[in-house]
């Protein structure tokens, strides 16, 4: 008897529950959906909440960006320590590579929402122009230029806020336009790629025997350098390097000593030229790198500096 109730009961509820969630979950769905378009819909607000919008997305798109652009800088200087880290001989720690692969994921995520904000700010901006334009139609002609004239004036200062974040980035020909502009192309060459771009020395910075002292040849590229640099957000790593031949005195205990010397003694005359100190990383390996990598069959190539400079923006 109790079994014959039971299923009396579920026979009479199920279909109800099924009712119910027929009619339930639709209208969550139409509710949700309803919200996304109200965004688009450029007739749902007015011309100064289009403008509002306009405005306050641009400055999170410009948060974002700078977001987007140090995540791209850390992970540059990581993949820069990484390399190091091999060069010597040794095993890169996971932790760092694992960190490299979270911050990728930021970026992805930010682009992301960088994209969406994007969109809503092409779309409101032009069904406020368009509003705009109607509201023009409704007017006498004699105030229609001065007002034409206000409109223009005012849609170039909401672009001139970077709405894309695209106004401050580099891209590869101009950076190599303003190398050769410079006539530093002899001496350095673009290796990076994408958003974050970097130049390095492809000519030698070399030294001396147990000495860092840099030689007065280098004195005209430094100069040129630092005043082609001064405009540009840039990182700059500067690694010494020594030959095999070992040395150990009271100025240079090792050959690490030696190789951060010349690194600093670079940093040195690039701050004399105008550049900020805070802007370098100095490193250095001594001979280590040469011994993973393979000896030069000459001597005087060990003993130099490389310059990486990296473009934040």
């Amino acid at each position: 008897m109790g079994s014959l109730l039971t299923n009396n009961s579920f026979k009479i509820y199920v279909p109800l529950i099924l009712i119910m969630l027929y009619i339930f979950f639709p209208s969550l769905t139409w509710c949700e959906g309803y919200q996304e378009q109200k965004l688009f819909d450029g007739k749902f607000y007015s011309s100064e909440d289009l403008k509002k919008k306009v405005e306050t997305h641009t400055q999170e798109i410009q948060v974002l960006d700078d977001q987007i652009r140090a995540l791209e800088t850390d992970v540059d200087w990581m993949i820069l320590k990484i390399n190091g880290i091999q060069d010597s001989g040794r095993t890169a720690p996971s932790k760092l590579k694992e960190s490299i692969s979270k911050k990728e994921e930021k970026i992805h995520a930010l682009l992301k929402s960088k994209n969406r904000l994007e969109n809503l700010v092409q779309h409101y901006s032009a069904t406020l122009s368009s509003s705009r334009k109607q509201e023009l139609g409704k007017l006498s002609m004699k105030k229609v230029s001065a007002i034409q004239k206000s409109s223009k004036i005012k849609m170039e200062n909401i672009s001139s806020k970077k709405a894309f974040g695209e106004s401050n980035r580099i891209n590869k020909s101009e950076l190599q336009a303003a190398i050769n502009q410079a006539k530093l192309s002899d001496w350095v060459e673009i290796t990076g790629t994408g958003t974050c771009l970097r130049i390095e020395t492809t000519l030698p910075i070399l030294f001396p025997t147990g000495s860092a002292k840099v030689a007065n040849e280098y004195t005209s590229f430094f100069k040129k350098l630092a005043r082609f640099l001064k405009p540009y957000d840039v990182k700059i790593l500067v690694n010494g390097y020594a030959d095999t031949v070992p040395i150990h005195n009271k100025k240079y205990p090792s050959n690490f000593e030696l190789g951060a010397t010349r690194a600093a003694n670079i940093v040195h005359h690039l701050v004399n030229y105008g550049l900020k100190p805070s802007i370098f990383q100095i490193k250095s390996t001594g001979n280590h790198r040469f011994a993973a990598k393979g000896l030069s069959k000459q001597k005087s190539l060990e003993r130099r500096a490389e310059v990486t400079i990296i473009f934040s923006g």
